[in-house]
Formats: C-alpha cells, sequence, structure tokens
C-alpha cells in the first residue's frame, strides 16, 4: 500500500494534511496513532501487534502523531521524539527479537514538527513469510487485520495465512517456467528473432490474487519501453494479456514488453546478446540497459498503484557457449580462455524487492554475479570492492 501513489521518503506535510482535510479513514491498509510508546512493555506488544498485523494480511502504513476519532483524522498532534534514530534502531531490535519469522522489508519516515515533536510514519510491506508470530516473554500470538482494525488470527485464520504463503512462492515460479518454455518455443506476444535472448520478469505479490486486474492502455506505453531501448523509437499496441510495447522496423521484433493485465511485467531482449562478437556478452551494454529497464519498471508500479513485494527474476536463453567481455579498460588474464557457459539455459534465483525506491543496480547485483560466475568469475567486475556500482545509468 503507498500513500499518495509516492514513495515513502517524498511523504511531506501537506500529504498528512491532505488525509486530515480529505477525511481519509482509517482501512485494512492504514491506521492512525496518536502516540508511539515503545518505552513499557504494553507499549512494545502494541507495536508488534500492530506492525505483525500489517505483515500478516496486505500490508500498510502506521502514521503516528494523529489524532482521530473514529478513525477518522482531525488534528496533527505529533509524537515528542529526540532522537529520532535511537528510536527507529529501539524499533528495529524489537522488530528482530520480538516477531518470528523476522518481518523485513519495513521502513521509517519521520516529518518534523516543532518542539522535537514529528510525525512519524511506518510502511511495512505484506510478507511472502507470514504468518508471523509476536513471542514478547509470555505473550504468543498472532494478528491480523480487516477493515475494522487488528484481531487475533483463529486456526482457521492461520491456516489460510500459511497456505496462502506456501502457494504464492509456487505460483511465482510455476509462472516464470511457463513463460520460458513458452519463449523457447516461439509462443511469444509477436515473432521474435532468432538467437540468444535476455528474460526480466518483475512480478508483483497481489498479481495472484482473484480479481486483481489493471487498466494499461495505449497512454501508458511510455512507462513499459523494451530494455535498452530509449524515447519513442518503439511500438505498442493492446492484446488480450494487457499492453505490449516492442521494437521493430519490421517483423520480426527485436525485443518486446508484455505488460499483463495482473501487474506482471515480462521483457524479453533479442538485441543485447547478439551486438557483439559472436558468442560474447557484452558486460557493460548488459548491465546499464538492465538496471535502467528495472528502474523504470518499479516507478511504474508505483504510478499504477500496484503493491510491492516485487519478484525480480533474470534469465538468460540461447548462451551455450558464450563469453563475457570485460568492462572497458579492464584487462582480463586471457579472455579467449575465460570459461564458456555450459548450459543453454541460465535461470537465476529470483530476487525480492520489499519496497519502492531500492536500485536497480543493488537489486540485480546478484544476477550479475551468477552470470559472471557461469563465465569463470567471482562476481561483476562492475563493482569495486565495496560492492558499489561503477557503471553510470
Amino acid at each position: 500500500m503507498k500513500l499518495f501513489n509516492k514513495p515513502l521518503g517524498k511523504i511531506t506535510i501537506d500529504d498528512i494534511n491532505t488525509l486530515i482535510q480529505g477525511g481519509v479513514s482509517e482501512s485494512r491498509t492504514l491506521d492512525y496513532k496518536m502516540e508511539l510508546h515503545t518505552a513499557t512493555d504494553g507499549g512494545n506488544k502494541e507495536f508488534l501487534r500492530d506492525i505483525s498485523a500489517f505483515s500478516n494480511t496486505m500490508g500498510g502504513c502506521l502514521i503516528y502523531g494523529i489524532e482521530e476519532d473514529e478513525g477518522v483524522p482531525k488534528s496533527i498532534h505529533g509524537v515528542e521524539v529526540e532522537d529520532f534514530d535511537k528510536l527507529k534502531l529501539h524499533c528495529e531490535n524489537l522488530l528482530r527479537s520480538g516477531v518470528d519469522p523476522v518481518i523485513r522489508g519495513v521502513d521509517f519516515r519521520v516529518i518534523d514538527l516543532v518542539d522535537n515533536k514529528k510525525i512519524v510514519i511506518i510502511e511495512v510491506p505484506r510478507s511472502i513469510s507470514r504468518p508471523h508470530v509476536v513471542k514478547i516473554k509470555k505473550h504468543f500470538k498472532f494478528y491480523g487485520r480487516n477493515s475494522g482494525g487488528v484481531h487475533q488470527l483463529e486456526v482457521n485464520d492461520l491456516r489460510r495465512v500459511f497456505l496462502a504463503s506456501e502457494t504464492l512462492a509456487t505460483k511465482i515460479r510455476d509462472f516464470r517456467n511457463d513463460r520460458l518454455s513458452r519463449i523457447a518455443t516461439e509462443e511469444t506476444p509477436l515473432p521474435l528473432c532468432v538467437g540468444a535472448k535476455i528474460v526480466l520478469h518483475v512480478i508483483p505479490a497481489p498479481a495472484f490474487e482473484l480479481g486483481e486486474k489493471h487498466n494499461f492502455g495505449i497512454a501508458s506505453h511510455e512507462d513499459f519501453p523494451p530494455i535498452g531501448i530509449t524515447g519513442l523509437g518503439y511500438h505498442c499496441k493492446i492484446n488480450f494479456d494487457g499492453l505490449v510495447t516492442y521494437f521493430s522496423f519490421e517483423m520480426p521484433a527485436y525485443s518486446y514488453v508484455q505488460v499483463f493485465n495482473e501487474g506482471i511485467i515480462e521483457a524479453v531482449d533479442g538485441i543485447t546478446l547478439q551486438q557483439k562478437e559472436d558468442n560474447k556478452i557484452p558486460s557493460v551494454a548488459l548491465e546499464i540497459r538492465l538496471v535502467n529497464a528495472l528502474d523504470k519498471y518499479l516507478d511504474s508500479f508505483v504510478k499504477h498503484e500496484i503493491d510491492f513485494p516485487v519478484w525480480v527474476c533474470l534469465s538468460l536463453l540461447g548462451v551455450r557457449g558464450y563469453q563475457i567481455l570485460p568492462p572497458q579498460g579492464v584487462w582480463f588474464r586471457d579472455v579467449t580462455t575465460r570459461d564458456s557457459i555450459d548450459r543453454d539455459e541460465l535461470i537465476i534465483q529470483e530476487m525480492q524487492v520489499l519496497n519502492t525506491g531500492t536500485a536497480g543496480e543493488y537489486i540485480l547485483k546478484p544476477a550479475f554475479d551468477s552470470i559472471w560466475n557461469a563465465c569463470g568469475f567471482e562476481g561483476s567486475q562492475n563493482y569495486n570492492e565495496d560492492d558499489i556500482w561503477k557503471l553510470t545509468k
């Protein structure tokens, strides 16, 4: 759940006033609190209860420092916080020690008021590891949330949550495997050029929920350019599954993006692995194009109100015998004798993105490392010893 259709770090006091002026009520994904009590056992228990309840259901936002009446915000009250970094560290330690399994991706935002008073916003993603139990001293309970607020999960509720968590991972892998099989057998939205291909799937968790559907019209095509294509040098069309953008002078196309009605993105690039010498992976072009594309697609999820978490899946098809080309100015001991990829497909482990604002080069680093591993290197040579990406978007 994204407040105001923008990243948490960009929310301002004007946005909070908009909630109050509009009388935006509490909901399954939004909760107002007057105070943030974490100095007592009771306060800690309430904090963990509220966070875990969001994580066990749809995710959402807690806004501390708001006076409300029956769930409707009335005014800004503020919470007194002398040292926000210290408060954040305390909350993070509470989440590590008081919830099992650990809830990952909880994000904090503070808006300064006056006299040490602040508004504190905590954004909680829906968790793939749910259900989470609050275990503090003798307290051991599971919580969920509905439109009426927080409630304790009963046995039947827990059974459904466990089943949903297990089936989501299976559905993501089944979807990915099915789509890769279709691409390999040329069952694509439009004819595609022959040869090695890069396939990027970006899969939001809500995509597999009953009734999840978005309206991606022709006007949305600028949000989903094919990998490596900038400006408006590509075409678009509507099909049964949603929106397709593609790069082609004539058929077959060189690359395409299928945006499914459920919010899933499938980007297939048939250019990058065929632009250089035969059977060579241009490491710089590959990483820059993928990082730029992923950043653009994740921004589009915020714009179109598609909720996180998101899974990013990178695959290389038809790459048996390929070697990797170094960045310009980097010398490999002997490029001609480096390892070649020993299989037709590189199906790289899925990467989970919990929140907006995570840079594409950070998300994709494990995938880039895997590609370099397949070519005989310990990791991508485009990152320095501190794992900072050395290339420019």
